[in-house]
């Protein structure tokens, strides 16, 4: 059995799968399975089994695709192996839209049958939220720039003592499979990396700042707060995360020059993946979605009687993508899970989606053309 292929199977599908299969119990609880419902309807017997056994149901797909990955892993051969853990993931992942659309759709049903939503309806905004302070301010990215401008420094200053054919691809082993001609795009791909995700987390930390803001109507003031502080907390583990990220590629210069064994650059990237998906668990776990597991003050009690959160279920399509025109607001909180999504009706969020993709796409090419 490949050990490194064993550990990232690990290291990646297990989070995963604790991560899906607790993703009900950390929404809001004025949504259930991306279905509006009143904050007093959460301890319902009937939602909270279906909670639970969506838990279950997910958990044990979690577990059986990690088992029979780790069980393929020692019979594929190597080109095989490269595959598997983009198609475990894959499996993993579908398995848990087959559970949440079940379920979806139920919640739906058991809302129209039951009336788990008051129709005296309001929309609750702080009007001075905009100058609260949501996120860090994007400068705390500018030590990840001076790490990928030391890198490319170093890569240009050292370039002549950097062997004349460069590593670009190493087998399961640590073996080398690939090498090109030295020459400075090749060098530098690795600053090129850096700054591909400096501009990511950018995004990421605009996204957080800009984002559109949701109170609960029956706790407007104990809401603000747990979701000023939600945001505050993700921007800054994502400023702390994207560091340690781009701070792990700073090591591949020293590995293309020194050909030390690659196991320890990837070692690096492995240490600051494990930090990541960890962290974002723990984080996930003690702030819930929009901040709601946030203890404020004094514990909140029953909500307040007579109001409850706008019904905008027909502008969520299957409780997950958000479709309004009338709304300018690009990004919000996702509906099921923790984070954030797009208003997929505004066509600034397909740029800023799909943007970082197109160019990936350009530099891939670009290196092709140029043999890196």
């Amino acid at each position: 059995m490949n050990g490194l292929l064993t550990v990232m199977l690990i290291v990646v599908l297990a989070p995963l799968g604790v991560m899906v299969a607790a993703i009900p119990y950390l929404t809001r609880k004025t949504e259930s399975f991306g279905v509006s419902i009143e904050e007093r309807h959460w301890h319902d017997p009937e939602i909270r089994g279906m909670r639970r056994t969506y838990a279950l149901g997910t958990g044990t797909a979690a577990a059986l695709v990690l088992l029979a990955g780790l069980a393929a892993a020692a019979f594929l051969d190597e080109r095989s192996l490269v595959w598997l853990l983009p198609a475990l993931t894959g499996v993993m992942l579908i398995a848990q839209a087959a559970f949440y659309l079940r379920f979806h759709f139920r919640m739906k049903a058991l809302k129209v049958r039951r009336g788990l939503l008051s129709s005296e309806q309001e929309i609750v905004a702080d009007t001075a939220f905009h100058r609260e302070k949501r996120a860090f301010s994007n400068r705390w990215l500018l030590p990840h720039l001076a790490v990928a401008a030391a890198t490319a420094a170093f890569c240009l200053i050292f370039y002549d003592r950097f062997p004349e054919q460069l590593v670009m691809q190493y087998d399961l082993q640590g073996n080398p499979t690939r090498t090109v001609g030295k020459s400075y795009p090749g060098v530098l791909m690795p600053v090129i990396l850096q700054l591909f995700l400096v501009l990511m987390f950018w995004i990421t930390n605009y996204m957080i700042a800009s984002s559109k803001q949701q109170l609960d109507a029956s706790r407007p003031r104990q809401s603000l707060v747990q979701n000023l502080a939600f945001r505050r907390r993700w921007s800054a583990f994502m400023l702390i995360a994207g560091f340690l990220m781009v701070l792990s590629f700073a090591v591949m210069p020293l590995q293309m020059m020194f050909q030390f064994p690659v196991s320890a650059a990837l070692a690096a990237l492995l240490a600051a993946s494990m930090f990541i998906v960890l962290g974002s668990i723990v984080l996930a776990v003690t702030t819930g979605q929009g901040g709601s597991r946030i203890r404020v003050g004094e514990p909140a009690g029953e909500p307040a009687a007579g109001r409850v959160n706008r019904d905008d279920d027909r502008h969520w399509k299957l409780g997950v993508f958000y479709f309004n025109p009338d709304d300018p607001a690009i990004f919000l909180e996702k509906r099921f899970g923790v984070g954030w999504t797009v208003n997929w009706a505004r066509p600034a969020a397909w740029a800023l989606l799909f943007g970082p993709l197109v160019l990936i796409v350009v530099i891939l090419i670009t290196l092709e053309m140029l043999d890196v």
